[in-house]
């Protein structure tokens, strides 16, 4: 059957060979011509369809802000040797050309930071003679917060807006069309397109620069060719202590500023200062700090040598003063509390031990754990700090306490073991004693002329002999023999006669009488008692003391920072 080409038929055609080849043939063959119509559509895509993976955007936008060549750009570059482009005639003749010629901003920026006029790896004012001069970087900073200020590791947390200010003669556009803008604020991004100095922290640790929600950082350029770099900086600074006075100490910390490249021939940092009267660190009214006062704060230039040159540097100095309420309230009065307590046990009874040892050997306790405490905030250090010598006399009061009852412990059973020492003597004397024959008085009138035997063998020994003892005996009896008639008035006579012959006869029979000390009228003196009372008076007035020393001492004592 004859079919006209044309494209009805043709697209017929195309789709029974196709049902031919699929249906009608073997499997094998359906699968070959899959693949070969497979391939032939990717080879048809490969030849026809080119893809760019060029950034189209780019491309427009280099097509738009592409500035016009420039007169005095040709010249340079077509003559065979290169001059220097950045010397200070090369310089003016560049910033002169920008005349007229720039109708939007971005031809503007683009005309004024192009590779060809503007390199960022030469500093400004640079010439290839020695008569080259230095830039000179004028700096400002404004402090937000200090915080993190650390003993253990002799640091703090500065968060501030550190700004520098220099002149650049390459970026005057006072001659161009755009003199009549006072400043221009490029964005962020562009910092990388112009020459910045190279100024670091000398004591840093660590720093940050902030950038959300975006990079926190503005360069402004002024007609004259001034430029203003802000950026906001968080920066962990070391900060040497002297905590020879610690908590009663003042503390100076430093921000130290200088360059880490350039020495002093090529560039100078000085503080920016408009008038006499401007401060050039200033600080946030709402500073707070929790352990610290800020007293005051100080700015200084300063230069630093060496092995590789002499650079420039900035200082500034801040002045704190430790508040000292929190360690009041947490050390000093607990701790006073502490060794007052101890003091108390001076007034209760020796004997009472359950009461005495456990109050001692809890305050020892507790100052020692208060001591602990606070040693574990400070860093270990050569020297001793003021809290180190305040703690330690507490130690040693609620110490001296404990052994002071130890003291009263051991005088106390010396005392009562000659307590009973005496009473054992006594009980032997009272058995020496000779009895009545025939007169039995009560115990008590035996023990009163035993005594009184006593006395007189003691005291009167020397003025008594054999022949006159029966006067002296029979004197000592009278007074009991009376009262014994007043109560027995029958018995009167007989029992006279028969204690003075009993007790004559006993006299005369008997060995002479042994020598015995008197015992004492009054009650033993209590000499563990006697320790705590007088204890109880030197231990709170050398407390007393101590305290006047210490804060005499540590209040008006000068510690060098230098």
């Amino acid at each position: 059957m004859y079919v006209k080409n044309g494209p009805l038929q043709t697209k017929k055609s195309w789709l029974n060979l196709l049902t031919v080849c699929l249906f009608k043939q073997s499997s094998m063959f359906k699968w070959q011509f899959i693949i070969f119509l497979v391939y032939t559509i990717l080879i048809y895509r490969s030849v026809n369809c080119q893809v760019d993976f060029s950034d189209d955007d780019e491309e427009e936008e280099i097509k738009i802000y592409q500035p016009k060549p420039i007169d005095y750009v040709n010249n340079v570059y077509s003559a065979n040797k290169a001059p220097n482009v950045y010397s200070m005639s090369n310089q003016n003749q560049a910033n002169n050309q920008l005349v007229g010629s720039e109708k939007t901003m971005e031809q503007f920026l683009d005309r004024l930071l192009h590779e060809s006029v503007y390199d960022r790896r030469i500093r400004p004012f640079y010439t290839d003679s020695k008569d080259s001069k230095p830039v000179t970087v004028l700096m400002n900073m404004h402090i937000n917060t200090i915080s993190g200020i650390s003993e253990v590791n002799m640091e703090y947390t500065v968060d501030c807006f550190f700004r520098q200010e220099w002149f650049d003669p390459r970026l005057t556009y006072s001659n161009s069309s755009w003199k009549h803008v006072e400043d221009i604020t490029l964005h962020y991004d562009l910092v990388n397109k112009v020459w910045t100095p190279d100024a670091f922290f000398r004591n840093s640790k660590d720093a940050k620069s902030h950038k959300i929600t975006v990079p926190n950082r503005l360069i402004r350029i002024f007609p004259e060719g001034r430029v203003l770099f802000s950026q906001r900086l968080t920066l962990r600074l070391e900060c040497p202590m002297k905590l020879q006075k610690f908590p009663l100490d003042n503390q100076t910390c430093t921000i130290n500023i200088g360059s880490f490249g350039y020495t002093l021939k090529d560039i100078i940092f000085e503080w920016s200062k408009t008038t006499a009267n401007t401060i050039p660190v200033t600080i946030s009214n709402k500073l707070e700090m929790p352990d610290f006062i800020l007293t005051a704060h100080k700015s200084s230039v300063c230069q630093r040598k060496t092995s590789t040159g002499s650079y420039a540097c900035l200082e500034v100095r801040i002045e704190l003063q430790r508040d000292l309420s929190s360690y009041v309230n947490e050390v000093y009065i607990p701790s006073s509390f502490v060794v007052s307590l101890s003091f108390i046990s001076f007034f209760i009874d020796h004997r009472s031990a359950a009461a005495r040892a456990p109050l001692g050997a809890t305050s020892v306790l507790t100052i020692t754990t208060m001591l602990g405490g606070i040693r574990s905030q400070l860093p270990k250090v050569s020297y001793i700090k003021a809290i180190d010598v305040w703690m330690s006399f507490c130690l040693v009061f609620v110490f001296a306490a404990l052994l002071e009852y130890a003291v009263v412990n051991v005088i106390a059973r010396k005392q009562e073991l000659k307590r009973l020492v005496r009473q054992n003597e006594r009980n032997k004397r009272k058995s020496q004693i000779p009895k009545l024959a025939n007169y039995s008085p009560t115990n008590e009138k035996v023990l009163m002329i035993g005594n009184r035997l006593a006395h007189m063998n003691s005291y009167n020994k020397c003025d008594l002999d054999h022949n006159n003892s029966h006067e002296a005996l029979e004197s000592l009896l009278q007074p009991n023999l009376s009262n014994s008639i007043k109560k027995n008035p029958q018995s009167n006579h007989s029992l006279h006669v028969d204690s003075v012959v009993s007790i004559s006869g006993v006299s005369q029979q008997s060995s002479p009488p042994v020598a015995s000390p008197p015992l004492p009228s009054s009650p033993p003196r209590d000499d563990a008692q006697m320790v705590d009372f007088v204890s109880s008076f030197l231990f709170p007035i050398t407390f007393i003391v101590f305290n006047i020393v210490y804060w005499m001492v540590y209040l008006n004592m000068q510690v060098n920072f230098e």
